[in-house]
């Protein structure tokens, strides 16, 4: 039972990969067809993380409460009505609208399912989640290669969300039917809110803003990187090959991160230094193949540290792994929101090349914030 649960959660985050990179891949087409400029595409990028910020902490602590099947059973309904909405209307507020909902159900369902197999795979919880995030980095580079081939046979963006909604709806029939239940702690305590109690604890709150950091570079460098090969080298098809690359090779720093997950830490630490050498060097020397494959390497580096954080956060709160999960997506959203959209502003100001020098100083922030939480972190901490 253990190895269908973890099949089915793995095949979840391989779509919210395809999801995700789909959404950065068509956002230049997005702009285009309703002609809107950088800082209106970072307000379109940022409502994906406006409905991710709000419901994972939500739904997290309900999750501790009655159980994470239900919870993710709705998200995946959520999601599949943001879909529908983005493919059936051409109304810009109701495709905004689409993106909006999609985000509710995508940080739900992505948190709600780590906490899932943190549960169930107690003993091995940084390699299990390693494991999924190399699903969800697969998915990632599927996804814009996926989307640029249908684009190019239906002549619409619009056709890739059909058969996201296809796909979707067939993994919660799969979902709905798994005996989830009986692998999940129920918290029947209602007359505290357990969330409230963790921002006491200094190991959290760093992990938060570890968190917080991370999403917001790595989504930073995934949303604007066809717009930074367009506006500095005039190559689009290039910046869709960069982003590919990109999650082709966070699929290997992944893999290699479940495979050694007792190092953990040390390629959370190491990653990081990978990345903000290829990044300082890509912004550099202005050369269209350089900056391509520094943009690999960045994903290289990043690819260890969604899931370390993640998997330190169960390992110290493995009671309340819904809800802990649930703020870990929360500040990670509100990064998605934040460092994106500062982006598109400086972007729209001076030039994207300019801009992107957010990241090398984000990135010496979050090695920064990390070096504080392997000091601080215990063997154990409970709430």
């Amino acid at each position: 039972m253990k190895t269908k649960i973890n099949t089915i959660c793995y095949m979840s985050m391989l779509l919210l990969g395809v999801y995700i990179s789909v959404y950065q891949s068509i956002i230049n087409s997005l702009s285009k067809t309703y002609s809107i400029n950088n800082a209106s595409v970072g307000i379109i990028i940022a409502l994906h993380f406006i409905g991710s910020l709000i419901t994972p902490i939500v739904f997290g602590e309900i999750s501790d409460r009655i159980g994470k099947k239900p919870v993710a059973i709705i998200s995946f309904s959520v999601l599949l009505s943001g879909l529908l909405a983005v493919f059936l209307f051409n109304n810009l507020f109701l495709i905004a609208a689409g993106i909006f909902l999609a985000g509710c159900g995508f940080a739900v369902i992505e948190g709600t399912l780590s906490g899932v197999l943190s549960d169930v795979n107690k003993v091995k919880t940084s390699k299990v989640i390693s494991i999924s995030q190399m699903f969800f980095s697969i998915g990632a580079v599927v996804g814009p290669l996926a989307a640029l081939l249908l684009i190019n046979t239906s002549g619409s963006w619009k056709a890739v969300f059909l058969l996201m909604i296809a796909m979707f709806g067939l993994i919660l029939v799969f979902f709905i039917r798994l005996p989830l239940n009986e692998s999940v702690q129920i918290i029947r305590n209602k007359t505290d809110l357990i969330s409230l109690k963790f921002f006491k604890e200094k190991i959290f709150i760093l992990l938060f803003i570890s968190m917080f950091i991370y999403v917001g570079i790595e989504e930073g460098v995934a949303f604007w990187v066809n717009t930074y090969f367009i506006d500095i080298f005039n190559a689009s098809q290039l910046g869709a090959y960069a982003l590919s690359g990109y999650w082709t090779s966070m699929i290997i720093g992944r893999y290699l991160a479940g495979r050694f997950y007792t190092k953990r830490n040390l390629f959370l630490k190491g990653g990081l230094l990978i990345s903000l050498l290829f990044m300082i060097i890509a912004l550099l020397f202005r050369n269209s193949m350089v900056s391509l494959v520094c943009f690999i390497g960045v994903g290289l580096g990043f690819s260890a540290v969604w899931p370390v954080i993640m998997s330190q956060t169960a390992d110290n709160y493995p009671k309340y792994t819904g809800t802990a999960m649930g703020i870990m997506m929360t500040a990670g959203a509100g990064g998605g929101i934040a460092i994106p959209f500062l982006i598109g502003l400086i972007a729209n100001f001076t030039m994207i090349g300019i801009a992107f020098w957010v990241i090398p100083v984000m990135i010496i922030l979050i090695f920064i914030t990390q070096m504080q939480v392997c000091k601080n972190e215990p063997p154990q901490n409970e709430i």
